[in-house]
């Protein structure tokens, strides 16, 4: 669970989007009151994720119009807008991923300047606790009594938008005249955000997280290293990260499981108040496991392979089914393909996949992607590994998943992440959502979720 309270913890609606994208199926909002499109809505678009949306119907005209213009304007049962009378809930459901309950709209100041105050639950928690099941039930019933959006209610709206827009303007000097008054303090919100700074909120916050995590993996690393802590298939010469990298993984998939789910949530209450502990603990464990588990093929076979194919001679030159074949090889890639919807990688209906089937679809769709402005996958992914000095690589990172020019559809900050990791593993370890999991379950107070 994460509490959001925009400035005042730093915790902000927009850090969710960060992180949701590999995870999520489908997105539910039941919002009142939505005046941007570039909060959520363009955020599903460019991801091709399907949108279902429900805002409020008032005489205000609560949902903007251009926002409803756009809803009619993509013509796909993919995105869907209606409206309700009697409604003001601030709902976001990532389907897969989790749910926000709180009080913000979908405003840019409710985003960015505002006192708000939400919660986020993972889909774990959501199961957990039954949650899932009583969202499940709300939607039903607003959707029991909503409207779709037509044109002829996108007409009336207009046209009621217009008379509005007519009286502000006529009360405009007595509302100012009114907030000018001295009994409640002048209060110009949390932050003052243009599109372009709220941006480089987005973007620091991002590098603060990227940089804190990534000291706490070398850290570990060190101490993972030593001779007495390695097992006996781990050679004292093997790259750090990936030796980081290899623990972490052994340790989420075989210490944090309860049956089919990880709950690395009670592992960080039980060892936040002492990580090092944890760790000696966790090192303990490491340290004996035999030469037969598949991280000893990762770390000694597959980590060497995949750091020679994303090298700077190599990578420009893969062919198609050489990608396929090392993007087989990232977890993070294996993880999004397994959850990916058949059509959406590419798969025809009729029948079940499997997952190598899935991944090899996945990889051959990213690798024939339409490019942005001339940017293929493969030239982006040189970009970020070395289009500069490598003391920059989180930045041009960054970059490749905001930029419509360098973004690579269908992956996201958590393989990308991975890639830099295997490719440079001794200056940066490779980390996904699995890493920031395992360092949860480890006593780490790190991002996984928001």
């Amino acid at each position: 669970m994460g509490l959001l309270l925009n400035g005042i913890n730093g915790n902000y609606l927009r850090n969710i989007l960060l992180n949701a994208e590999e995870e999520t199926e489908r997105v539910d909002a039941a919002v009142a009151y939505a005046t941007q499109n570039d909060l959520l809505f363009d955020w599903c678009w460019d991801k091709k994720l399907p949108l279902r949306f429900w805002g409020r119907f008032d005489e205000q005209v609560p949902v903007s119009v251009h926002v409803l213009e756009r809803f009619l304007g993509h013509r796909s049962g993919r995105y869907v807008c209606k409206l309700v009378r009697q409604f003001h809930p601030k709902v976001i459901w990532w389907r897969g991923f989790g749910a926000y309950i709180g009080s913000a709209n979908l405003t840019q100041s409710a985003w960015w300047n505002n006192i708000e105050a939400g919660i986020f639950l993972t889909e774990t928690e959501l199961a957990h606790g039954g949650h899932d099941l009583e969202l499940e039930q709300f939607f039903s019933e607003i959707e029991a009594h909503a409207a779709p959006l037509t044109q002829e209610l996108l007409d009336l709206m207009s046209e009621r938008n217009k008379e509005l827009s007519r009286r502000q303007a006529t009360q405009r000097p007595s509302d100012e005249a009114f907030l000018s008054t001295t009994l409640v303090p002048d209060f110009p919100g949390l932050a003052k955000s243009s599109e372009k700074t709220a941006g480089e909120k987005r973007k620091l916050s991002f590098l603060d997280e990227w940089n804190s995590t990534l000291q706490i993996i070398r850290n570990i690393s060190t101490r993972i290293s030593e001779d007495g802590n390695r097992p006996s298939w781990v050679g004292a010469t093997a790259p750090l990260g990936a030796q980081a990298d290899q623990f972490l993984h052994a340790h989420y998939y075989q210490n944090t499981f309860d049956g089919q789910r990880a709950d690395f949530e009670t592992h960080f209450n039980r060892n936040r108040s002492d990580p090092d502990a944890a760790l000696v603990s966790a090192i303990r464990w490491w340290r004996t496991l035999p030469d037969s588990v598949g991280e000893n093929k990762m770390l000694n076979k597959t980590a060497p392979a995949l750091q020679r194919a994303f090298s700077e001679d190599i990578l420009p030159r893969l062919t198609e089914d050489q990608f396929v074949k090392v993007l087989g090889k990232v977890h993070a890639t294996r993880d999004f393909a397994r959850r990916a919807p058949d059509r959406l990688i590419g798969l025809k209906g009729g029948r079940t996949y499997n997952i190598p089937e899935k991944v090899v679809a996945l990889a051959r769709r990213i690798y024939r992607a339409p490019t942005r402005g001339g940017a293929s996958a493969l030239e982006t992914l040189f970009y970020v590994l070395y289009g500069g000095r490598a003391e920059e690589v989180p930045h041009r990172l960054w970059e490749a998943t905001v930029d419509p020019k360098r973004k690579i559809d269908l992956i996201g900050i958590s393989a990308l992440g991975e890639i830099v990791g295997w490719a440079m593993p001794d200056k940066y370890p490779p980390r996904n959502g699995r890493t920031r999991k395992a360092l949860r379950s480890l006593g780490h107070d790190v991002a996984v979720h928001v």
